[in-house]
This record gives C-alpha cells, structure tokens and sequence, in this order.
C-alpha cells in the first residue's frame, strides 16, 4: 500500500530548485516512489494567500484513513493524504544535541563556556536508565512536533555503560524518529575547562568526569555499535569524541579505526571556544584541526561541531578532506563563545549542517530557529549583499547539509525518487506565509516549527495534526517531573565541586539570576 500525499506546494530542494504547486508524493515502503505534478493539477498559485484556513492532514478522514479524490493511477488500497493548503518538504535534520539536557532548559544564563560545563555536568551526572530514556523521549517530541526528523544525539555529557546506552537508542527506537548516537568519550581531563594551575579532583563516588582507560572505552563503543547499529533503518551507532583536547592520540586513533571498521561515523566538538586554540597550539604546535589531520582522522565521516575559531588554513584543510561542520548559531551566541566563520567555510568550500547542540544552551530544539540564525548572522560582517547566505542556501544547510552529517548524502535531505520518505507537511494559513509571494523566504525568515501538521519518518506518519503518535508526551514530561527533585539531591556533591571549580576559575554569576 502506497501514502499519496496530494495537492499541497511540493519543495522538492533537489539541485535544480524544483517545486510543484498542487503536487503530489507517492510513498512506498519507506521510500519515496515518485514526486511530480498531481494528477489533473493545472497552472495557478502555489497555494492561497486569502480565504479559509487550509484543512488539517488530521481532520475529515474517511474509513481507512483516506481522504481526497482518487486520482489515476491510484490503487485501491492507496492511503490518500490531501495536502492542499500545505507546504510539503524534506525533514529538518538537527546535526548536533544532547538529549541528556533536554531537561535542563531554564537552568543557565550569563555563564560563561567553561562555568557552563561544570554546572552542565552536575545537572546531568549519575543518570538513571529510565531517565536517560525519557529525557530522549521528551526532546524526539519537540524535534518531531517542529518538523525535525532526524538527528545527531552526542550522548552523554560524561561515563556511561551498556544499559545507558541502551535506554537513549530505544527511546529513538520507540519515537520513530532517524538518529545517530554518537558515543561521547574520552581519557583526558576537560583541559579547556579546568583552572591554568594543576588541580585535583576530590574522590567522588559518582565523579561525571571519571577518567577510563582508552582499552575500557574502546570495548564500550565496540559493544555498543554491536548491539545497536542498523536496529531497523533509522538508528546508527557513530563514535564521538568529546573534544580533540579531551582524548590521547591514541584514544582517537583507536575510534578512527573503529569507524572505519564499522563503517560509521565520528562526531565532535571542535574550536568552540578561543581557549581551545590556544591549548591546542602549546600541546601539538599547531592547529587542532592540523593535528586531526596527522591523525588521519579528517574525512568525510567525520562532523565537527561549533567550529567557531576555525581559521582559513583550518577551514581550507576540513574543505579538501570532505568534513561537514555543523553550525550552532543560538548555543554560541547564549555561552558567548562567538560567531562561527560559516560564510568564509562555505566559499572556501566546506560543507555546512546544523543544529540547536543542547537545550541548556539553547533553551528548544527548533531547528527553524537554527535556519533562520543561520541566513541572518553573518551578514552584518560582509558589505557585499551578493556574499551573504541565501534563505534557499540555510534552508539546505539543514536537510542535505544534515543528510551528510548522518552519511546519507543521496539518501536524505531531498524529495526525490529512491529517497527515503522523511517528509513534513506546513499549514500555510499562519500570518508568515500570507500572502505567498517566495515561499522559501517566508519559511526560513517566519516559520518557527509551529505550522507543522503532519511529519513522516521513513514512510510512517508520526505526527499528524500536530500531535505526535508514538507516545504520549504529557506521561513522558509528568514522569520526569515527578523525578527531578530526586535527580537534584543525589547530585549535591557534584554541584558543590562545579561551584567550587567555578570559583577557582572567577567565572559565571550564580544560578538562575535575575536582570
């Protein structure tokens, strides 16, 4: 059985720019079949700009959940979506979070990256499985509801084992959402987060920045990939490295050859802040991203994070090896740490994702709210309006530009035949799209995630109406309510290292301050 999605404006956003007023997507056994003009559709607008509000994929359904007119070539056993007064397009693709934090949002401000860090790992240190699983759950409903459909989670913040892991990919499993879960690892201590003078931590029973030997964790991440990886066609296991100055050379090599082994992807943060650079050029006598390069570890299976104080050199050398950077313009802009260079790294030809990174740093996980960051930020800093990042260009940032981040370039970020079907369909009755003039700028520069009506992940619709379908959000969000207090309590000894670390390094004012 065939899903006909029929009648809406199709934004294809191949190569060629390709949009089908009143068009129409066939979906077969998770794959799109084919995309094009529907049946009996003529000339006209793409979709109206006055009138009646456009219905919703959730209402007026038949028995069977069809609804529409039957078009040629349809079969009887089609599921008929009518889409008119909708926009069509690709899944959004959030190319860097941490669904630890999901439950953090409203903790911080006005901290600093560092002061950050210690307070971020108390907050999510000595996790529960069954809170892991939530705390995942609660973010794939926001991402899903905002018309996200696929990501990269770099989880945890600190050590894990064999049952955290578990929890964060069955929370995915049960979502229905596409996701990487790139293992954060790594057998050094936070050099860019810790005082200039030598420091020892105190012996903590439940320490969140225990070092491992780098064998420990290499089996970890072995066994994990094991178990987990191609669970179904929308989970992969990837290796994630904390940060280049977190792990030995031999820590990261060991994962490079797990990658290759495997065939999966590494994930990292990379230059998110000035410090970084700075540690970087007394460890190695040059740039992270050169040392990366001795390494081996520059490929195109490798994505970076933040990229903030990348430098030409850097920028030329991640261009020539194939590396995707992922821009995460409000997480960057909230710690202060600066503004990505993504307007130089695209012309010297480095492929550029997005993401929201963590809701700690971000507060949501609207990846519209990245897009629109995304086109607007670097244009105060380039005269030459011809230079700037185009709406169209941000927009692609975040679905083929994600798509490769996930190695699926040519599988993803696109509606086209042989694709896989992650689809999102948008009312177009809100006030930022009347009247249609250039749909593509008045999604990128009005949308927010709240037109969202319907979001199919692999050809199974998981939301429709807006509401999703996989699992109830309310219990999700009820249970870890009810947990909160108790995750607080059992954390009180970390909290009081962080604040004692963040004393010994002046930064950050105190929790939850007002104006």
């Amino acid at each position: 059985m065939a899903l006909v999605i029929r009648g809406g404006l199709v934004l294809t956003l191949d190569d060629r720019g390709t949009t089908f007023p009143g068009g129409e997507v066939v979906i077969e056994d998770g794959l799109i079949r084919s995309v094009g003009p529907s049946a009996g559709a003529g000339p006209g607008p793409a979709a109206p700009s006055t009138g009646p509000p456009a219905p919703s994929a959730a209402q007026g359904r038949g028995p069977g959940g069809t609804r529409g007119a039957r078009g040629p070539g349809a079969r009887d056993d089609d599921e008929l979506l009518d889409a008119t007064g909708m926009l069509v397009m690709p899944g959004l693709i959030n190319a860097h979070t941490h669904s630890p934090t999901n439950i953090l949002r409203g903790s911080f401000d006005r901290l600093d990256h560092a002061a950050f860090m210690w307070r971020n790992q108390a907050e999510t240190a000595n996790r529960a499985p069954r809170e892991i699983y939530l705390s995942a759950l609660a973010g794939c409903g926001e991402m899903l509801r905002s018309g996200t459909t696929g990501l990269i989670d770099h989880f945890p913040e600190q050590t894990f084992g064999p049952a955290d892991v578990d929890a964060v990919c069955q929370a995915y499993l049960d979502a229905g959402i596409r996701a990487a879960v790139a293992l954060r690892v790594y057998d050094l201590q936070y050099a860019d987060i810790f005082p200039a003078e030598p420091v020892d931590l105190p012996p903590l029973d439940a320490n969140p920045l225990k070092l491992r030997p780098v064998d420990e964790v290499l089996d970890l991440c072995r066994a994990a990939i094991e178990r987990w990886q191609g669970r179904g066609e929308r989970l992969q296991i990837f290796l994630g490295p904390s940060a280049p100055l977190r792990c030995s050379d031999r820590l990261l090599r060991g994962l490079q050859d797990l990658a290759e082994h495997y065939r999966t992807g590494v994930h990292t943060h990379l230059l998110e802040s000035r410090v970084q650079v700075e540690i970087a050029r007394e460890l190695f006598g040059t740039s992270q991203v050169a040392h990366l390069d001795e390494l081996g570890l520059l490929s195109p299976r490798l994505s970076c994070a933040h990229c903030v104080w990348v430098d030409e050199p850097d920028a030329a050398l991640l261009a020539a090896r194939g590396v995707t950077v992922v821009h995460n313009p409000e997480s960057n802009l909230k710690l202060g740490v600066g503004i990505a260079p993504i307007a130089r790294m695209r012309r010297a030809g480095v492929h550029v994702a997005l993401g929201t990174d963590g809701a700690s740093t971000n507060d949501n996980l609207l990846m519209f709210e990245s897009v629109r960051l995304a086109a607007l930020l670097h244009r105060p800093f380039e005269p030459d309006p011809r230079r700037w990042i185009s709406a169209g260009q941000a927009l692609t940032m975040a679905t083929a530009g994600g798509a490769r981040a996930l190695l699926q370039e040519g599988r993803l970020g696109t509606l086209q035949p042989g694709r896989a079907a992650d689809v999102v369909l948008l009312r177009l009755d809100a006030p930022w799209f009347r009247p249609l003039r250039s749909p593509i700028e008045q999604l990128v520069f009005g949308e927010t995630g709240a037109s969202v009506d319907t979001v199919i992940v692999q050809g199974q619709v998981v939301v429709r109406g807006g509401r999703v379908l996989t699992f109830s959000e309310e219990e999700v969000w009820q249970e870890l309510e009810a947990v909160l207090p108790s995750m607080a309590a059992r954390n009180q000894p970390v909290h009081e290292l962080a604040e004692a670390m963040i004393a010994r390094l002046g930064a950050g004012p105190g929790r939850r301050e007002g104006p």
